[in-house]
């Protein structure tokens, strides 16, 4: 909920900041590009940084609109969220002033929008899986993601310039690259985010349970070989007078061996509690 509202904040304070002319933008850009001369003046480095600055806030509602289309792919992802796409725009913007030049006659937000957008594609492609695809993979997969909807199989492979057995792997590669993480939040509509975590049942055969019974008994017979034997001619079926009488000694004596028994496995392994109740 706090990343949220810091979210809407800093949208709101974009959406605040006025848009400046072309002129305007043209002379900032050129005091930008004066403060990199070796001899330029600390007034004109100074004039540089206030422009720069200027250049970049009054640019960011452009992040904002660039950033927009690819809402639908991020929520697919395990690790991204609207915020990260924001933070990555907008160190491509902050580069795209470094860089912009007003003497090649583009206009800035022309030749900011390229940054833009390949700083968040390479956000995107380098936190949305934690299996990695090859560039080009990443690029298809970027360009299948934006094609026409109902494309069949065939269209999509000319779409895409492959042939229909490269996009068959193609999408094999996308699929097996598709890696969710269980602290994904779900947009469900509840006061409290639910994470995908939340929604999952508990498994229902208790096998984790029993392998932690087996693990428990495997360091008890390395410890107590004696003292786990005893109990397992007992949960066998083997009474306590078969048991006392095999062994030449009278039930009063058997009772007091197996409570014995119980405290040392309890002494030589804390986790044997669980595996003590489901012998007993």
């Amino acid at each position: 909920m706090a990343a949220q509202d810091s979210t809407r904040a800093w949208l709101d304070a974009a959406g605040r900041m006025p848009q400046s002319s072309s002129r305007l933008v043209i002379s900032r850009g050129q005091q930008i590009r004066a403060a990199d001369a070796p001899e330029a003046t600390p007034a004109q480095r100074r004039a540089a940084a206030r422009a720069r600055s200027r250049m970049i806030k009054e640019n960011l509602r452009l992040v904002v609109c660039l950033a927009k289309p690819y809402q639908a792919r991020i929520q697919r992802s395990s690790s991204l969220e609207f915020a990260d796409l924001l933070q990555a725009g907008t160190i491509g913007l902050i580069r795209a002033v470094e860089k912009f030049d007003p003497a090649l006659g583009y206009s800035f937000s022309t030749y900011a929008s390229w940054w833009i957008r390949q700083s968040i594609r390479r956000e995107i492609e380098a936190s949305s899986s934690c299996i990695r695809l090859s560039a080009r993979q990443q690029q298809l997969q970027l360009k299948a993601h934006f094609a026409p909807p109902g494309l069949t199989q065939a269209e999509l492979a000319v779409y895409l310039e492959v042939d229909p057995d490269q996009l068959r792997e193609l999408q094999q590669a996308w699929r097996a690259s598709q890696v969710d993480s269980l602290d994904r939040p779900l947009e469900m509509g509840h006061d409290q985010p639910l994470n995908l975590s939340d929604c999952l049942a508990a498994p229902q055969d208790g096998s984790l349970d029993q392998q932690d019974l087996h693990d428990a008994a495997a360091r008890l017979r390395r410890k107590a070989p004696a003292e786990l034997a005893l109990l397992d001619r007992l949960v066998r079926g083997e009474t306590q007078s078969d048991v006392a009488r095999s062994m030449g000694i009278t039930r009063q004596a058997l009772n007091r061996r197996l409570e014995r028994a119980t405290k040392r496995l309890r002494l030589v392994d804390p986790g044997a509690r669980e595996l003590l109740a489901e012998r007993a």
